[in-house]
């Protein structure tokens, strides 16, 4: 490879290197791998990234919590008596 080509990858590799999203970009990388080694938790003062305060935390159950409403709900219906019902007529 000529020096030529050698000083113009140089050159390009600066110029990337002075970019901020470049380095926002890495920063992102370097914090998503350093919470699935280390976890979350390990800054008590880093703010709550969004959803994670709401998130469920077994959600391996979500499915039978949703099979056991919805057989409670169908159990109900035919008894009578559905669980929301609401004063306004539907639209």
């Amino acid at each position: 490879m000529s020096p030529q080509m050698w000083v113009l990858r140089a050159i390009m590799a600066f110029e990337i290197l002075r970019q901020p999203g470049f380095h926002r970009a890495v920063g992102r990388i370097h914090k998503a791998i350093h919470d699935k080694q280390h976890g979350r938790n390990s800054n008590p003062h880093e703010p709550l990234a969004p959803g994670e305060a709401t998130a469920d935390p077994t959600p391996a159950g979500t499915s039978r919590g949703f099979f056991k409403h919805f057989a409670e709900e169908i159990r109900n219906q035919f008894r009578g008596k559905p669980t929301d019902l609401s004063d306004k007529p539907p639209k």
